[in-house]
């Protein structure tokens, strides 16, 4: 296809408006970190009026202020949905973030936007913020606490509200827009009131203000995803001409393939292997926290919450398959990494044994191991070793994979192969 100057400089501005949400735009990210803000206020608020009507149905109210106060006191022990879902909150954000920016903003490829110098000042202003804050909120916390008394039954939730407010300073850096780390901010803020409730004694007013920036964030995300879809618009409307390939290459250099992991067991013995192994990670990443926590709060059912929740944050590390074309190797998960490989960065491909699989694969690191699938097989896995690291994979078709992986590199080294091009099938 002929490009002429116009048509290129239009093609250039709709890059340039498409790679913003990579790193200075939000759009639906900021609008789903509204909608959880939102929620939580609307959560707080509806517990309390519950709680005034059976207090005044009973006779026993002391008034709504009063019963705000008591409800704010009550601690763990009487209201462990509702905290868990304030502690809850903020990873589900992270995990909702990571799924909207790969299958929403992504969808034709990723292109990051260049940093600018104001950007990055900007995010330095970001970082003093975020650390003054999470300091003032806790300096707060633990003086209050010393003046009224130090309570030891109070110390979980002043804990957990503590970490919460750590997630912006830990994990802003990774947020690249700033609607992205606002919202983080302020649900962690959120969600830190909420477990620090018996602390506070303008909880409803500081969940009143949360829901109106939680629905002016929503209103705010909403309306840049609409000029993202313009983009998109213009984006699909771009014609489009396929072309041949070159006499003497192969037809397959240009086609993608997808392989999905192995799932089940070779053999008793195999399953009896990846059992034990899946019940020593079992133990360490989701057990053995979970029983901490329903220590730390001395109850059962956050220790449940905790468990699922780790759970879910495991899940999405997992890889679903991978894909394989021209330009390189592409993990689909949501979290986790690598994500993508070029082939310019990979070194071998070659299969595994067994010992090395369960020690470098599945146990160290512990989070996340280097396999991340579903596989209930330590036979057949393969590693992928690039120039600073490695991960392993499972195919479910090994023999289509290694023809795959040696027809790439063949034709990464040699376009124009020749019958007497020979190669290491699985060596780049």
């Amino acid at each position: 296809m002929e490009i002429i100057t116009k048509e290129l400089t239009r093609i250039e501005d709709l890059t340039r408006r498409y790679a913003r949400y990579s790193r200075s735009q939000a759009g639906l990210s900021a609008a789903w970190g509204g909608l959880c803000l939102a929620l939580l206020g609307g959560f707080v608020l509806c517990n309390d009026l519950v709680s005034y009507s059976s207090d005044r149905g009973l006779g026993g109210s002391s008034g709504f202020w009063g019963s705000l106060q008591e409800h704010a006191a009550a601690g763990w022990e009487k209201q462990p949905l509702l905290n868990s879902i304030a502690l809850a909150l903020p990873v589900l954000w992270l995990l909702g973030r990571a799924w909207i920016q790969r299958r929403v903003y992504e969808r034709h490829g990723l292109v990051i936007e260049s940093r600018a110098q104001q950007d990055v000042g900007a995010h330095r202003f970001f970082d003093i913020a975020e650390i003054g804050q999470a300091g003032c909120f806790i300096f707060g916390e633990w003086i209050h606490l010393a003046f009224v008394g130090f309570q030891a039954a109070r110390l979980p939730e002043l804990l957990l509200s503590n970490a919460v407010i750590l997630l912006p300073p830990i994990l802003g850096r990774r947020m690249v827009s700033f609607g992205d780390r606002l919202a983080l901010l302020l649900l962690c803020l959120g969600s830190g009131t909420v477990l620090a409730g018996g602390f506070s004694e303008s909880l409803l007013a500081a969940m009143l203000a949360y829901m109106a920036l939680g629905v002016a964030q929503l209103i705010f995300g909403i309306r840049a995803h609409g000029q993202f879809c313009k983009v998109r618009r213009e984006l699909d409307g771009l014609p489009t001409e396929r072309a041949d390939p070159p006499a003497g290459t192969e037809a397959a250099s240009t086609e993608t393939r997808s392989f999905a992991p192995r799932m089940l067991p070779r053999n008793g013995g195999d399953f009896a292997v990846a059992l034990s192994i899946g019940a020593v990670q079992t133990a360490l990443l989701f057990v053995l926290p979970a029983l901490g926590t329903a220590a730390l709060t001395r109850s059962w059912a956050i220790g449940e919450y905790a468990f699922f929740l780790l759970l879910g944050v495991f899940l999405s590390f997992t890889v679903e398959k991978i894909t394989i074309n021209r330009d390189g190797v592409r993990f689909h998960r949501i979290f986790g990494c690598p994500k993508f490989l070029a082939w310019e960065r990979i070194v071998a491909v070659e299969e595994v044994s067994r010992n090395e699989l369960i020690v470098r694969g599945w146990l160290w690191p512990l989070f996340p191991p280097r396999e991340m699938t579903a596989c209930l097989s330590s036979i057949g896995h393969y590693r992928i070793t690039w120039n600073d690291g490695c991960c392993f994979f499972p195919p479910a078709d090994a023999p289509q994979f290694e023809a795959c992986v040696a027809r790439r590199i063949r034709h990464r080294q040699d376009p124009d192969p020749t019958p007497a091009a020979t190669a290491n099938s699985l060596q780049p």
